[in-house]
């Protein structure tokens, strides 16, 4: 059964810790949800409070800040109380205690779109791979679970999947790379797989023009998600991300959510002004939640915690906007003048690649103190492939099966 969670946080009752602790909080989607709750260890002053908590049992749980030390459903019982010996004034406390429900932005949601970047002439390569993927929905499935034995043996675990799908359409042969990430056996499904590549289509031809804003923000989630899944860095170089006009607070913070959900910030360098996530900062003030409240909350996401932190270099003589892609010999570029805007307004751009040198030379010479980061060793991946006389259920380094399939 479907189970959706949501982030619930709990401040501590003792007045001199407040400390707040994690919860995950699940719900059966068309099914029956107990109520119930949790007694709470905090693990910063170890007070132990009840808290109450939707299916306390099997879809919720503590996420960090506490420990679990009893369970309840339907009403909290006086023996526990007792047991845990719990005072009435704490009760009292409890009563008034500041519990936040927090929606975390969600996965990347791949679907076909209006503004395809994978096309040729006529052809929508988005909407024909996609319906070559639906076709193979239980042969994948079923690989899967037989990955899944592997995976879980630690046998041949991968962080990262790729299902590469040959097909043919008028007498013509195509391929689709699909991708995902892999962080627990619950990954092992068709569930928020990416086209990160088409076979028959020249990017640096498709993309060069005059687009608007709205196009280029998919082209530009393209590339994102190509370069989080096959490249070794992301360099993200934008003045501007949204406007500001107090209208466009909630457009703006829907701007940042977007960009956190599609980029690996393990290997995602972000170049902005230091007024341009002042203004995200500001707009969080004016959501309702103040931003201050989230970082003592420990709620900032992984993007604005890394921009947030004390020592981070914002660059403020620069309006050349660029979004790179780092390979082991070469690198992928989106250039032009767009900033991470949405509209109707138009905007010129164009893609291409540059070897390492010669792109460090002639556009990261302001940044000083820039370099790449040194070669690591080949990433494991795992792949399967449909469409050929032998397919594979396998494993292989990234490098290699970039070389292979998609490169």
């Amino acid at each position: 059964m479907e189970i959706k969670r949501h982030l619930k946080i709990v401040i501590c009752p003792s007045k001199k810790c407040k400390a707040p602790i994690h919860l995950s909080e699940g719900r059966f989607v068309g099914g029956e949800n107990d109520r119930g709750g949790l007694v709470i260890e905090c693990e910063t002053c170890k007070t132990v409070f009840p808290c109450k908590l939707t299916n306390p049992y099997d879809a919720s749980g503590i996420v960090n800040g506490g420990k679990k030390l009893d369970v309840w459903t339907d009403e909290l019982p006086a023996h526990l109380l007792e047991k845990h010996k719990i005072s009435a004034t704490l009760m009292d406390k409890l009563n008034i205690s500041a519990v936040f429900n927090y929606e975390r932005p969600p996965m990347v949601d791949w679907s076909p779109s209006e503004f395809p970047l994978f096309t040729k002439g006529s052809l929508n390569f988005e909407k024909t791979a996609q319906q070559e993927l639906l076709k193979l929905t239980q042969e994948i499935t079923s690989k899967y679970q037989a990955y899944a034995h592997f995976y879980l043996k630690g046998s041949y675990s991968a962080e990262k999947s790729f299902i590469i799908i040959n097909y043919s359409r008028a007498r013509k042969n195509y391929s689709a790379v699909f991708a995902k990430r892999v962080d627990s056996e619950n990954d092992l499904c068709m569930d928020n797989l990416y086209l990160i590549h088409h076979s028959s289509v020249d990017i640096e031809y498709e993309v060069d023009g005059i687009y608007t804003r709205d196009q280029l923000i998919v082209f530009l989630e393209r590339f994102l998600n190509r370069w989080r899944y096959t490249a070794r860095e992301v360099l993200l170089v934008v003045p501007f991300i949204g406007f500001n006009y107090k209208s466009s607070e909630q457009a703006l913070q829907e701007l940042w959510n977007w960009l956190e959900i599609n980029v690996d910030i393990e290997k995602t360098e972000l170049i902005t002004r230091k007024g341009t996530f002042n203004l995200y900062k500001k707009a969080q003030d004016n959501s309702g939640i103040d931003f201050k409240v989230l970082v003592e909350l420990g709620l900032l996401e992984p993007l604005i915690k890394k921009m947030d932190k004390k020592g981070t270099a914002y660059f403020q003589k620069s309006h050349a906007k660029y979004y790179v892609g780092i390979y082991d010999d070469y690198v992928e570029v989106l250039s032009g003048s767009f900033n991470i805007h949405t509209g109707a307004s138009y905007e010129n751009i164009y893609f291409k690649k540059y070897d390492k040198d010669f792109f460090k030379e002639r556009y990261l010479h302001m940044f000083k103190d820039f370099q790449y980061n040194v070669q690591q060793q080949d990433e494991p991946v795992h792949y399967m492939t449909f469409g050929t006389d032998s397919p594979e259920n396998l494993t292989m380094g990234l490098k290699e099966l970039f070389a292979k399939y998609i490169k």
